[in-house]
């Protein structure tokens, strides 16, 4: 009986240890700023106050999310729902949007968008890269 209580215990401990990924806190609201751009094949690097907008995106525990870029006289929203991929050992974020809109950056037609997961705090989304367009780097803030 006493191995047995051990090994309820020890598995309850391994359990909640082993569920800790990188993706697993997109469970909770989440909040992402567009914090510096790579401008493509020049190799340049742009800092948010050089750009002439502010991007957001914020993630929802129902899977939803919502991303938004402010210029000074205007402001876009576009929203849809997420979900967390793992491919060759890489993880992803796979934004699913409701309707075609500027804001989903990636070559071709798609209503689809990949941010690659570089930590807890920091996504990218290179989609535009292989026709020369910028990459996008977010931090993760406080609204």
């Amino acid at each position: 009986m006493r191995r047995l209580l051990l090994l309820l215990v020890m598995a309850t401990v391994w359990s909640s240890c082993s569920s800790s990924s990188e993706t697993d806190h997109f469970g909770m609201e989440m909040y992402y700023e567009l914090t510096s751009l790579n401008s493509g094949m020049s190799g340049e690097i742009l800092d948010k106050e050089e750009l002439d907008f502010r991007e957001s995106i914020e993630f929802f525990p129902d899977s939803t999310f919502i991303k938004q870029r402010v210029y000074q006289d205007s402001t876009s929203t576009a929203s849809g729902k997420y979900d967390s991929v793992n491919s060759d050992g890489n993880d992803y974020l796979k934004l699913n949007y409701s309707d075609d809109t500027h804001l989903i950056q990636t070559c071709g037609n798609s209503l689809v968008e990949h941010l690659s997961i570089l930590s807890e705090s920091e996504i990218y989304n290179g989609g535009y890269l292989l026709c020369d367009g910028p990459g996008y780097y977010y931090t993760r803030t406080k609204k």
